[in-house]
């Protein structure tokens, strides 16, 4: 009996962390509302009035360093003036690759650019998005173990697009 509480307790987590929230009945079969590992490990899928969007994990922020602002995928992807579509705006392409040997070598570089170089050499993935609109975004995610990091890439990364994601239930680094 024990072990099939824990058993039942362990699928209803495993099911809490997958599944988006909000209110995303009427979203559309095509919507894709799950999100890839690693990125699940740091993000949420949220429905919300004005459609669907990608933003941290409850626990984390992710934001600009310095101005401390917050920092989410919009599937609408304005920069301003969202409409209030709902399930009606949403992603039809989430997709994370981990890059390797020289691609990830070079996004490592333009993502350290002003920073002092680190001596861990992060895991680097790509995240492309599309939205129903038909526009797409993409993104470098960099993994340093004790520390994540983003930056925007549409047709080429910009070093000053840089984001932190914060665990906030762990010490920051000494």
């Amino acid at each position: 009996m024990k072990y099939s509480i824990l058993v039942v307790m362990f699928l209803l987590s495993v099911n809490a962390i997958a599944s988006p929230s909000g209110d995303c009945s009427g979203a559309s079969e095509s919507a894709v509302v799950e999100l890839p590992t690693p990125l699940s490990n740091w993000g949420q899928l949220i429905c919300t009035p004005y459609g669907h969007i990608i933003t941290n994990k409850e626990g984390w922020v992710w934001s600009n360093p310095g101005s401390y602002s917050p920092v989410m995928i919009p599937s609408q992807m304005v920069r301003s003036n969202p409409e209030p579509l709902g399930n009606k705006s949403y992603f039809t392409k989430i997709e994370m690759v981990a890059l390797t040997g020289n691609e990830a070598e070079v996004s490592r570089k333009i993502f350290e650019a002003g920073f002092d170089v680190s001596e861990t050499k992060p895991k680097v993935y790509s995240l492309k998005v599309a939205s129903i609109s038909g526009k797409k975004l993409g993104f470098q995610f960099f993994d340093y173990g004790n520390s994540q990091w983003g930056m925007w890439c549409n047709k080429e990364c910009d070093p000053n697009s840089k984001f932190m994601l914060l665990n906030m239930a762990e010490r920051p680094n000494k």
